[in-house]
């Protein structure tokens, strides 16, 4: 199973570090920033929050594109449309 595209993947402040406790494949890694030092937020990493807009706790410092990270903000912004078209026609 793969985790949906996320702002992040293409944000030159994401880093990451081993997860002792990884119980699945999908938390091996533990990801933060300069702006989640601790651990990126679910509703940021894995919920499609975009952080170019303000999140609580985040002291201002907000996604900046990596170098060639143009691929992954596009498949991020494709999944957001996506998901936006899917909650207009269900509700």
């Amino acid at each position: 199973m793969r985790r949906r595209p996320s702002i992040c993947d293409a944000c030159a402040r994401l880093q990451q570090r081993a997860n002792p406790g990884a119980e699945t494949s999908l938390d091996t890694w533990i990801p933060y920033c300069d702006a989640f030092p601790e651990r990126v937020p679910a509703e940021i990493y894995t919920g499609g929050f975009d952080h170019r807009e303000p999140f609580e706790g985040d002291r201002g410092i907000r996604f900046e594109m990596r170098p060639g990270g143009e691929r992954a903000l596009a498949s991020y912004e494709r999944a957001q449309a996506r998901k936006r078209e899917a909650q207009r026609q269900d509700g």
